[in-house]
């Protein structure tokens, strides 16, 4: 199977689980909105399963496959209690940085990028800060790590090929989704938000799946 005919197959699933997962949220049922989520999410399990089996590898001896399994979990557990699911997260993304750290080593320039990724970040909640308390650690840890696997993905079409494109942008789209989320829940948005915050994830989720595929 090829990359184009899996997504023959799994992008209408993904945009009916999207329309589903929307749909029951409306209705007030947010148990079943929270399996339709966790549903879409696991699309992406699935890619990542899928490539490596057929790469002869084992999914569970790969860390990007932890990756998209403890993203999965983290979206359940964020609806029940943010901080823990932020942290789940967390460890999602310490599966990614390994993975990218593999994929092209990281030079001083990669430190560069971090940092500007990480004060980017201070200078977009600036106004929030202040008001974290007892939450400040955590979302301090998060978007550091968060800003480690977005600096370690963005080199990586000019350092180690064009076929990883779609890895470098799905990150970013990582992390735009992650800000628009953390603005969320301290600001209290609309909930016309959802629907592009949930299509970036998503969004993130395949293309970053698409860079385990061969042909």
């Amino acid at each position: 199977m090829t990359l184009l005919a899996y997504s023959l197959v799994a992008l209408p699933l993904w945009a009916a689980q999207f329309a589903l997962y929307f749909f029951l949220r409306s209705a007030g049922r947010e148990r079943q909105s929270l399996i339709a989520k966790c549903a879409g999410s696991f699309l992406a399990v699935g890619s990542a399963g899928l490539a490596l089996h057929l790469a002869g590898e084992n999914p569970f001896s790969q860390v990007v496959f932890w990756f998209f399994l403890l993203c999965t979990a983290a979206d359940a557990l964020l609806e029940i209690s943010f901080v823990p699911g932020m942290l789940v997260f967390g460890a999602a993304h310490v599966c990614l940085i390994l993975w990218l750290w593999g994929l092209s080593s990281p030079t001083w320039w990669s430190l560069g990028r971090w940092v500007g990724v990480y004060v980017l970040t201070a200078v977009l909640f600036r106004k929030e800060l202040p008001t974290l308390g007892k939450l400040t650690v955590p979302f301090l840890l998060y978007p550091a790590l968060l800003g480690g696997s977005l600096a370690l993905a963005l080199p990586l079409p000019f350092l180690a090929g064009k076929a990883l494109w779609p890895v470098a942008l799905g990150c970013l789209l990582f992390y735009i989704s992650d800000m628009l989320v953390a603005k969320n829940q301290l600001s209290r948005w609309p909930d016309k938000w959802q629907k592009p915050i949930m299509a970036l994830y998503w969004g993130a989720l395949y293309l970053i799946s698409t860079g385990l595929w061969r042909g």
